[in-house]
């Protein structure tokens, strides 16, 4: 089952490729046929076709924001100011000053400090901690998924936090646009991969770790330092994405070192810290260079300006306007600037400034406004209309448009891109397109967000939820008090996100996946039970000659099946730790990831208990019905496999083996065996531990009970008479028969495992918390 749902999982995967094969060929034939009508209009190079401009923006205002350390320390000191909605902001300074420090105090993951100030969103004052519902942030490592292809990353981050509301189509679409914009959509369908096996580039896994926050669509996006590790192409190209999602109106902020001066200026504001955390320069990055020379700073010719900042926050440039001149000194100089009205808003009037020349010098004449571009092209299709419409019948059919595209490229259309920009101008399963519908088509072109037919049914199914619950508000009292607002505020901003049983159904798709990805590793696994298996049977049958009864032979059976599984089950939660850790801090349920994991993993433990098993019974012959024998493993496996969940939730991944092998001896070999058993059970105390943690007191017994009905056993040597009566006594004194026993047994192993998968469970949630936030 698992092996037909991965076929029809990759024929999925390869049909989506196709189709963006198909919109991207689109896309570039429409290109091409509005320039063949008027060449002079401006077209968008991508457009967006599952994410929309956003109804509700966010913007950040911090008035004297710093963090306090537990030593006493603050190491941000009064930090002012503020970034608007839709722009894309950096941090910089020098190293040291509290870049990280103070991006992390705004959205909430300082958990190493207490923060003091205050911060607005929207102009509403709000707590860091209630921002998790529309915020998102990249991590400086990048933390992905190895086994997942690069689409797969994308679409599953949709699906999980997306609005719940999106249809499947409308979360392909949105898949598409963040493929596009981070120009990973040519590698869609290649394992991301890791340091020991090889995937996609360092440059590539970088968009993919930036693109699982932009699938979210968060209306506030904080990065740590997105470009490390790039050189200055991809470090252009990652901004350049993120440039492109503002315009649609998420508030982007990152801290970024050094970046080149044509970087540098694509950020709407920048933030300068210098020494001790404090504020040197905030505003347009077109004015920090004519800020710092207003100060008396000379710049070099042919300098980085980027560059040439960091050496004046560093002292390592002298002021000749400034005798003895310190960095420390900044800080003063900006508190008067700032304080005399000639703060950021003097820095933005000055890029705002630089801007408008900049446009006055590219072109002196009016610009064109849209809708003259519109009558232009809508003139030069009436004079061409007859010509491109060969039967003269007032409509474009399929092959009049391929016939039209074929002269605009000078190249035939594939019958799929014809079919996808015919359904783009009137609508799915048209047969002719109007003239209008043309017209409207190219026009839309302009647009950062696409506009056509294909997509308004999407909108309407989205727009006709958010009207209801845009009505029912509008009925409720208009006075209200600030907390009101104040939560209305965040609420138009937070996404619905899926439930936990949708949340469930994703995850466990999710890793079905993975799982199958991983069987290399598991026939690991899968060959030392089976090798375990068949040495004991060998080792039993033909080497010590041990009666198929005795039940120190049972024992060593389930203890080795219970340690070979607690490890396997290690990877379980310990491989994905910093994974979960960046998905649990970005709302995903915890019980939904706890429950996909565990279910998923079912399979192996009962195909590992299945191998074990088989190979010992068809070489030692025990004498016993199969489908009797392999219970009471089937019980150990379920409880052993809890130890190895509960240990890689507690402990660190480096240290699960060694806890896991001395957990697993002591409650399956010491506790478990029957010479020591015997004296453990004739003390209540003793007897009420051993039952409750020790797996083989259960199993073992089970095994022995079963053994002894079916072989009815009466050895003939004292040595095994002595150990038949030892077995009798330690497991079936209390004179239950073998089904009460048999009963009792599996009830108390499914209660151990289901108890240390509720310890693993919240050893999940609530360990690391610091690192979940």
């Amino acid at each position: 089952a698992v092996y037909l749902l991965d076929r029809r999982w990759r024929r999925l995967q390869t049909h989506l490729e196709k189709v963006t094969g198909v919109m991207n060929e689109s896309r570039a034939f429409s290109f091409n046929l509005v320039r063949h009508f008027m060449p002079s209009f401006k077209v968008e190079k991508y457009q967006f076709r599952g994410m929309k401009a956003k109804k509700s923006t966010a913007g950040v205002e911090f008035d004297n924001l710093g963090l306090d350390l537990p030593s006493g320390k603050r190491v941000l000191n009064g930090v002012t100011g503020r970034f608007e909605a839709g722009s894309m902001c950096a941090i910089m300074g020098p190293s040291g000053v509290g870049k990280t420090t103070f991006m992390n105090t705004l959205c909430g993951k300082a958990t190493y400090g207490q923060m003091v100030g205050s911060m607005k969103i929207n102009g509403q004052e709000t707590n860091p901690k209630d921002l998790k519902g529309f915020m998102g942030f990249v991590p400086q490592d990048d933390i992905v998924h190895q086994d997942l292809t690069v689409r797969e990353q994308i679409q599953f981050s949709v699906r999980l936090r997306g609005d719940r509301r999106f249809s499947g189509s409308r979360v392909e679409l949105i898949t598409e646009d963040v493929l596009n914009v981070m120009q990973i959509d040519h590698i869609q369908n290649s394992i991301v991969g890791s340091v020991e096996n090889r995937g996609i580039s360092g440059g590539q896994r970088k968009r993919v770790n930036v693109g699982l926050e932009l699938a979210a669509e968060p209306s506030l996006l904080f990065l740590d330092e997105p470009t490390s590790g790039l050189d200055a192409t991809s470090s252009l190209a990652v901004c350049l994405s993120l440039k492109k999602m503002c315009q649609l109106g998420m508030t982007s902020i990152m801290v970024i070192h050094q970046p080149r001066y044509s970087l540098f200026t694509l950020f709407d504001d920048v933030l300068l810290l210098g020494k001790g955390g404090e504020t040197v320069y905030l505003g347009s990055s077109l004015g920090a260079k004519e800020y710092f020379e207003s100060l008396g700073f000379e710049m070099p010719r042919n300098e980085n300006p980027a560059d040439w900042f960091m050496d004046v926050l560093s002292g390592e440039v002298q002021n000749p306007k400034i005798p003895n001149f310190k960095p420390e000194q900044l800080h003063e100089i900006w508190r008067e600037h700032a304080g005399g009205g000639g703060g950021a808003e003097n820095a933005d009037c000055e890029g705002q400034q630089q801007k408008a020349h900049v446009r006055l010098s590219t072109s002196r004449s009016r610009m064109l406004s849209p809708e003259d571009d519109r009558s232009v092209l809508a003139q030069k299709l009436e004079e061409e209309w007859n010509s491109v419409d060969f039967n003269n019948d007032g409509v474009m059919d399929a092959d009049e448009l391929r016939q039209l595209l074929a002269i605009c490229v000078s190249m035939r259309p594939d019958e799929k891109v014809v079919c996808e920009i015919m359904a783009r101008m009137a609508g799915d399963g048209v047969e002719v397109v109007t003239k209008s519908q043309f017209l409207n088509y190219l026009c839309s072109l302009s647009r950062d967000v696409a506009d056509d037919e294909m997509l308004r049914q999407l909108d309407e199914m989205i727009e006709a939820d958010d009207d209801s619950a845009d009505s029912s508000d509008e009925t409720s009292s208009d006075a209200s008090s600030a907390s009101l607002v104040r939560s209305s505020t965040l609420q138009e901003l937070s996404v619905q996100r899926p439930v936990f049983f949708r949340q469930l159904m994703i995850l466990t798709l999710r890793r079905l996946v993975q799982w199958w990805r991983m069987n290399r590793q598991r026939a690991i696994f899968f060959a030392a039970l089976g090798l375990g298996g068949l040495f004991l049977a060998v080792l039993d049958g033909f080497i010590v000659k041990s009666p198929r009864w005795d039940a120190v032979t049972y024992l060593n059976l389930h203890a080795c099946l219970a340690y070979l599984l607690s490890i396997f089950c290690l990877n379980v939660f310990g491989n994905d730790q910093t994974v979960f850790w960046r998905e649990s801090a970005n709302g995903i349920n915890v019980l939904a990831y706890h429950l996909s994991k565990v279910l998923v993993n079912t399979i192996d433990i009962a195909v590992q208990t299945f191998l074990f098993t088989s190979i010992y019974y068809l070489v030692r012959q025990p004498f016993i019905p199969y489908w009797e024998f392999i219970i009471p493993f089937l019980f150990t496996a379920y409880a052993a496999s809890g130890w190895g969940y509960l240990v890689s939730t507690v402990v660190p991944p480096h240290h699960g083996p060694f806890i896991v092998s001395l957990v697993s001896f002591i409650i399956c070999g010491l506790l478990g065996n029957p010479s020591t058993l015997a004296d453990f059970m004739d003390v209540p105390a003793m007897k009420f531990c051993v039952s409750l943690v020790s797996i083989t007191r259960w199993s073992v017994q089970m095994s022995f009970v079963i053994a002894n009905h079916y072989l009815e056993p009466k050895p003939t040597e004292s040595r095994d008479k002595l150990m038949l009566d030892l077995y009798k006594h330690v497991y079936m004194k209390e004179g239950m028969t073998k089904g009460q026993v048999i009963g009792r047994s599996c009830i108390a192993l499914l209660g151990m495992g289901l108890a240390l998968r509720f310890f693993s469970y919240l050893g999940l949630r609530f360990m690391n918390r610091s690192k979940q936030v």
